[in-house]
């Protein structure tokens, strides 16, 4: 044999052994993948839910919150809410926009000592629904669901001025 059959050869082993099979490239994009993942930061979102009237420009989460605020005072201003309250009190709603912008009402978070959370609860469940449905939050383009709590203030009768 003359070297250039024995480089030939060498080149078409080497080649052989060199190339990755499709499981093996299948198995190598995965594992890439998977570090990636592990690299991302999913405590944060790239942008926050849109509601139809806020600027999407506007990247701020300040018009998120002041038509969810909104919306939900809406809701819960159909009807009386019987409590009992001294003064001025408090509650935390946990709230969940889909990553197809569904907002749900998920549960009672916080709640002072007066309100009766299981009451409560249940008047949340019936009154916080049919939202309309939203542009959801992303990160890196891609829709993700997100929770936000929500504060929600309520004032005695006896103090609200006529």
């Amino acid at each position: 044999m003359n070297k250039g059959s024995v480089v030939i050869i060498m080149l078409l082993v080497a080649l052989c052994f060199s190339c990755l099979s499709d499981q093996q490239k299948k198995v190598q994009a995965d594992e890439q993948a998977i570090k990636k993942l592990e690299q991302l930061d999913m405590t944060s979102i790239d942008r926050y839910p849109l509601f139809d009237n806020c600027d999407e420009m506007l990247t701020t989460a300040d018009c998120f919150y002041e038509q969810l605020h909104a919306l939900v005072q809406q809701k819960l201003s159909k009807g009386e809410i019987l409590i009992h309250l001294a003064r001025k009190d408090s509650m935390y709603l946990s709230i969940t926009v889909s990553k197809e912008g569904r907002i749900t009402y998920d549960s009672l978070y916080k709640s002072a000592p007066s309100i009766d959370k299981d009451y409560m609860h249940e008047l949340l469940q019936k009154r916080l629904n049919n939202f309309p449905v939203i542009k959801s939050a992303q990160k890196k383009s891609i829709p993700v669901a997100t929770t936000y709590r929500l504060p929600i203030v309520f004032n005695p009768v006896d103090s609200l001025e006529h």
